[in-house]
């Protein structure tokens, strides 16, 4: 409302990003709330991916800032006009600064301590609230010193932040969507490699998130090994790998003999 009633483009454009803020969280609580149930019959692996699709819901939420701060950029420098920048201004956009470093510092620690895809994608969004402010800041200067074109070129700078984003938090949860490779080959097979009786291994795959991954390989035993020894000796893999990656929420281990040309 403040940036309606200033007529500046670049603070109507970080409304509507501080407005984004506060569904996406909305968005957020409940897709941390669906992720925490426990597996049951018909989600086996779990809920989790909830979490991941919160997080790309953030990414819509950002795409629909992107669009109408763009329009409304476009609008003034096409119909021209200067916004009324007052002292007001710098103190609400200031006051916006400060709380959003304050917030980004706070998520930025507790994702990295729950290893929680949805408080990362929601500092990240947060981040872009800090470099938004900031270029809104000099676009009010500017519109201050006479010079009131750079109020929509800064909006124009905050949906750049905005959709730059966007990218990052679409690249992540896609990652995620798509199973891509989450733990390195050579890692794991190093631990498999490292426990007794091992011959060799292949077929590693790992998916999930960086917090909740799932695991399978083929591990080869001696041909003369007992079942019942090569299966007591898979759990003693299974065990080193979960104890080494803490991420890891099941690994799934196929035992056979090694290929007769090994």
């Amino acid at each position: 409302m403040f940036g309606y009633a200033t007529g500046a483009v670049s603070i109507i454009s970080d409304g509507f990003h501080s407005l984004t803020d506060s569904a996406s969280n909305v968005v957020g609580l409940v897709g941390l709330r669906a992720s925490r149930k426990p597996p049951d019959e018909d989600h086996p692996y779990g809920h989790r991916k909830y979490e991941t699709l919160a997080a790309a819901g953030i990414f819509i939420f950002l795409l629909l800032v992107v669009v109408e701060v763009s329009r409304a950029a476009l609008h003034r420098l096409a119909g021209g006009g200067a916004p009324q920048v007052t002292i007001l201004s710098f103190v609400v956009m200031i006051a916006t600064l400060v709380i959003n470093l304050f917030v980004v510092r706070y998520e930025r620690g507790e994702a990295r301590r729950l290893s929680s895809e949805l408080l990362h994608a929601d500092a990240m969004h947060t981040q872009s609230d800090v470099l938004t402010s900031g270029a809104v800041l000099i676009s009010l200067a500017a519109v201050w010193l006479g010079v009131p074109i750079l109020d929509p070129i800064g909006g124009m700078v905050v949906a750049v932040f905005i959709a730059r984003t966007g990218w990052q938090i679409a690249r992540d949860t896609s990652s995620v969507l798509s199973d891509k490779v989450v733990l390195n080959e050579d890692e794991i097979r190093r631990v498999v490699m490292g426990t007794p009786h091992v011959v060799g291994c292949h077929q590693i795959r790992s998916r999930g998130s960086a917090d909740h991954t799932f695991l399978d390989l083929h591990v080869w035993y001696p041909a003369t090994m007992p079942l019942h020894e090569a299966h007591r000796l898979s759990h003693i893999v299974k065990d080193r790998l979960m104890s080494t990656y803490p991420q890891i929420a099941d690994a799934i281990i196929h035992i056979e003999p090694p290929p007769p040309n090994h």
